[in-house]
């Protein structure tokens, strides 16, 4: 498993559980977007859910890389995410399957786009 890939998805974790826009920003790219499923909004852009990480309590968030693959400048990762946390008064807890398509800019690897769907309980 890439070492980078695995210190940018905690980094981003981080910044979320923090709610912190700012540190979230170094982390994504410009043109970035959330499309979700059960989460936060079915589509996403930059600004939009960089000011919505202010709503966002987070109580925990453990992202786990299952597999990720690099063609040239893009890497998508996939993941397994357990999260608690309610935006206003919607929860959002629960087991998500992420993927994050990165690429390659400015030397380092930015989040473009995350697709993430919320799980079925068991």
């Amino acid at each position: 498993m890439n070492d980078e890939l695995i210190a940018l998805e905690q980094g981003l974790a981080d910044a979320i559980r923090r709610s912190d826009a700012e540190a979230a920003s170094r982390f994504i790219a410009e043109d970035f977007v959330l499309s979700s499923t059960g989460g936060v909004s079915p589509h996403m852009p930059r600004g939009d859910w960089l000011a919505a990480l202010a709503e966002l309590e987070t109580r925990s968030l453990a992202p786990e890389v299952v597999d990720s693959r690099s063609f040239g400048d893009v890497t998508v990762a996939r993941l397994l995410v357990q999260w608690q946390a309610s935006f206003g008064e919607r929860d959002l807890t629960g087991t998500y399957a992420v993927t994050d398509v990165f690429r390659l800019e400015g030397g380092g690897l930015r989040l473009a786009w995350r697709i993430s769907v919320r799980l079925p309980d068991e």
